[in-house]
């Protein structure tokens, strides 16, 4: 609280002492200058007190600026109406600063004489005072603005965190010019804080105006209509990256110092912005070569199918989180499986939807990309899509899909990435291919063309590693020994021939067909339940009595596991082998489950 004390000076004097207080400024900085400016003016006009008002424009009213006296605060003038208050010991006087109107409100007035005069006196030297102390403040300003500037240079210089540029960028404006609005306009989907206003700029976009087209073409200053909007051009030594908007009363105010630092504030966040874009988009490219060359060099260590795949998931999922990710072997028609976080590509919905691929990757020919599937395939569980075709010596061995359920989840360097990682992946995946197939070649049993037990147990086994759950179906030719007795041991051959053609037309190309031994032979169907497993045994059966040639029977023992159990492959073909046993003990030609 500042109490004023009476005395009669001169307008000299008052003068005097007026610029005597811009010249402290001057020498000393003393920012508490319009403090000083009022007690000057209380003196003055010898009063008690003076109550300062200071307008803001975005809410139409005034705020109470100094006080020298605050036990009584007048509340008249805090809203947008307010009348001139003159009576005997009060007087006011409104001044232009260098920002908002001030309102002077002074009380108790010794001397009503003098008081008009005094007043009057005020209010021109006052108003001449801030004329000139707004020409000094100017010429002021250059030095202290290239040393923000320097200052912001150095800030900046090789940052690679655009939300970083923005917010600097934000602050040094907000806190040079007064009540001052920022928001930004970019080309680019840049990463910026969240309480910072930016939007992307697409020429498309009716509500964009006029002059922020102009601003961006032409890389120059705009101003709108009544020049309470100021665009600044956001440009680098490479291209112009956007506009940057200003909204403030105080923008008629500037004059040319404070409109050329605005445009170098700009300049700065250009040349920040493409540094940053640049120097992300090398450690983006040195890491993606790095992780192609880790990933090739792993491939030509491995030669087993799975863990290509494995590593080509680890890989992507690093990129391309909580997305669905598969390669889909391709023979002629579709009769791949999914290696990937479902089997989505198994059932019938999903071999739609890889058929669908075949039109928008042009018959497996081009990568296809997008950010919006939906909006061509309404049904389609996937939003965001890559299908890179595989091929290899002119030959199209497969496609890599890439998924996810929420749009635009990859953008255009994941998607450069990925395309080039399988580029780099296709001769160790055919290779591996090729050895898978001639492993299976290899494993085939040559009387029945079924699979040899060796491959199955091998199968089962990795299965059960990865997979969910899984049913494996035992079969015995009942009553073998009197086929072979009976008919000689060239027809048995042609009944075991018979018997493994029933199975493969059963399992077609979902599961695994194969010799067990001798009579015996087996289905595995992979994440199959119990009741499908059955369903299959019985149907086997029913198929092998009604059409072997001469006629013979099965009987089958069936079991089951799941994930949820504690499994092993040992358990799995003892339960199916007791089964079996029981259905033979219960007269042949049953089947029975465990």
């Amino acid at each position: 609280m500042i109490i004023l004390h009476v005395s009669k000076q001169s307008r000299g004097k008052f003068i005097e002492k007026l610029y005597r207080n811009m010249s402290d400024f001057i020498e000393n900085k003393n920012l508490n200058w319009i403090p000083s400016l009022f007690d000057t003016i209380g003196m003055y006009l010898d009063c008690s007190s003076i109550t300062v008002y200071e307008w803001h424009e975005e809410e139409s009213c005034y705020y109470l600026h100094y006080h020298s006296n605050n036990d009584k605060v007048p509340h008249v003038l805090m809203s947008s109406h307010f009348e001139v208050i003159d009576d005997k010991s009060t007087k006011m006087i409104k001044i232009d600063s260098l920002t908002n109107p001030w309102i002077i409100i002074i009380h108790d007035m010794t001397n009503s004489n003098m008081d008009r005069l005094k007043i009057e006196v005020v209010n021109i030297e006052v108003n001449k005072y801030l004329t000139t102390f707004s020409s000094i403040l100017h010429n002021m300003h250059m030095p202290l603005f290239n040393n923000l500037l320097l200052e912001l240079n150095n800030e900046l210089s090789g940052s690679i965190h655009t939300s970083f540029v923005f917010q600097k960028i934000t602050d040094v404006i907000q806190s040079t010019f007064h009540s001052i609005k920022v928001s930004y306009m970019v080309t680019q989907d840049f990463t910026f804080p969240d309480h910072i206003n930016v939007k992307i700029m697409e020429w498309n976009d009716e509500t964009l105006s006029r002059e922020v087209k102009q601003t961006f073409m032409n890389g120059q200053i705009q101003f709108n209509s009544d020049n309470s909007i100021i665009y600044l051009p956001i440009t680098g030594k490479q291209g112009n990256y956007g506009v940057i908007e200003i909204q403030s009363d105080v923008i008629l105010k500037m004059n040319s110092n404070e409109k050329y630092f605005l445009t170098q504030v700009a300049k700065v966040c250009g040349n920040a912005l493409e540094t940053a874009f640049l120097l992300q988009h090398s450690r983006n490219k040195i890491d993606q070569l790095t992780m192609i060359n880790q990933t090739s060099n792993h491939f030509n260590s491995k030669l087993d199918f799975r863990e290509i795949i494995n590593t080509l998931k680890s890989q992507f999922a690093s990129y391309a989180s909580d997305s669905t990710f598969a390669i889909l072997p391709l023979d002629g028609k579709y009769a791949g499986t999914s290696v990937g976080n479902d089997l989505y590509f198994e059932k019938e919905e999903g071999i739609m939807f890889l058929h669908n691929l075949k039109i928008y990757t042009k018959n497996y020919e081009e990568t296809f990309f997008s950010g919006n599937f939906k909006e061509n395939e309404p049904d389609s569980n996937f939003q965001s899509v890559i299908a890179v075709p595989m091929k290899h010596e002119n030959s199209l061995i497969g496609i890599v899909f890439i998924g996810h359920k929420e749009e635009y989840q990859y953008d255009y360097h994941q998607y450069k990435l990925m395309e080039s990682m399988i580029q780099h992946s296709v001769v160790a995946i055919a290779n591996t291919l090729q050895k898978e197939q001639l492993t299976k070649a290899l494993a085939v049993d040559h009387l029945t063309g079924l699979y040899s037990r060796q491959y199955l147990e091998e199968t089962v086994n990795n299965h059960m590693k990865e997979g969910n759950k899984g049913s494996l179906i035992l079969f015995d030719i009942d009553d073998f020994k009197q086929v072979n007795d009976s008919y000689g041991h060239l027809i048995g051959d042609q009944v075991l021939i018979q018997v493994a053609q029933v199975l493969q037309e059963v399992v077609k190309d979902k599961y695994i067909a194969a010799r067990w031994g001798g009579e015996e032979l087996a289905i595995y169907a992979q994440e199959t339940s119990l009741q499908e497993a059955i369903r299959i045994s019985r149907e086997a059966c029913d198929i092998v009595e009604q059409t072997t040639n001469p006629r013979v029977t099965l009987s089958s023992g069936v079991s089951f596991w799941s994930s949820e159990e504690n499994d092993s492959a040992n358990t799995i073909w003892q339960r199916s082998d007791k089964a079996l046993y029981e259905a033979k003990e219960r007269g042949k030609n049953k089947v029975v489950y465990k």
